[in-house]
């Protein structure tokens, strides 16, 4: 009696299980959707906000964005640098649009408005918005001017990325769109003489997971993207030639690398994807603790 028992119980679990992977499967997309994976990288018509972007990672990251069609904003705090880049942006977009240029400082509340302002005066919306604006200052806790760098630093570095952040969510909100932190592989694991940086960068990650966790309801995204060492200049510094040899895939980044991760976290691919932290550092985070001691 006890077996047969068993044995319709355990038929009743095959005929569930098996209803569960019918089920699965016809929860899938539909196939039109895995063909617009092709498309995936195309954002003409978006509006793309990246704060930073005059010079470096910023640069990089405006520059593939008007490549793959989206209106972006050249911003920074040196007109010629902001004009350089509009200029060099608008002759790589498709259909050779004008980037929208704003010279101002992030730690400027009356700066940050125009910044925010003028962006959707001109486009009529935000679909990204990346925070990437940043400064790196050495610092330790012995050295006289400690507490004004750190203001300095956490002002740019996290302050103004809560107050742009608290500004776009409403345009955000309207276009389902998405934010993209830029972080740092010293947030990750401790060095010597970057306590400010790091610690701003720390936060910032956390603001990044919290904000995922408020913002995922109203259908906004927020992820991280934590680069490591990348090369901003046209020729290697001693400190970058140095790092090389403790990169695994044994060259320093480029901006495009990070333009590339961005890409991904704003593209269609990436609908189901927050709060999370994407690394792009060539896999030097795991040798840290070697550079922790140079």
């Amino acid at each position: 009696m006890f077996t047969l028992i068993n044995q319709l119980l355990n038929m009743k679990f095959l005929i569930a299980l098996m209803c569960g992977l019918v089920c699965i499967v016809s929860a899938d997309y539909p196939i039109e959707d895995y063909k617009a994976v092709a498309k995936s990288r195309d954002f003409t018509g978006k509006v793309v906000l990246v704060t930073g972007s005059s010079s470096g990672i910023g640069e990089g990251i405006v520059k593939l964005f008007s490549i793959l069609g989206a209106n972006v904003v050249v911003t920074g705090r040196k007109a010629q640098d902001v004009q350089r880049v509009a200029k060099e942006v608008q002759v790589l977009s498709p259909l050779k649009l004008k980037p929208l240029e704003v010279v101002g400082d992030l730690t400027k509340t009356s700066d940050l408005n125009n910044l925010v302002d003028s962006t959707v005066k001109t486009f009529g919306k935000i679909d990204v918005l990346v925070n990437n604006a940043g400064i790196l200052i050495d610092t330790n806790i012995t050295q006289p001017d400690l507490l004004s760098v750190w203001d300095q630093l956490f002002a740019i570095d996290l302050r103004s990325i809560v107050e742009i952040t608290h500004r776009s969510v409403p345009h955000l909100e309207k276009t389902n769109g998405t934010i993209i932190d830029i972080s740092s592989i010293l947030a990750m694991a401790p060095t010597k003489n970057n306590l400010a940086f790091s610690s701003a960068k720390a936060g910032l990650d956390m603001l990044t997971k919290i904000l995922a966790l408020e913002l995922g309801p109203k259908g906004i995204r927020v992820n991280t993207i934590t680069p490591g060492v990348i090369q901003n200049r046209d020729t290697l510094t001693p400190l970058e030639k140095l790092a090389i040899k403790y990169i695994p895939l044994g060259r320093v980044g480029q901006p495009l690398d990070i333009a590339r991760a961005v890409a991904f976290l704003a593209s269609t691919d990436a609908h189901f994807i927050t709060g999370a932290n994407v690394v792009v550092d060539g896999g030097v985070v795991y040798n840290l603790g070697v550079v922790n001691t140079m």
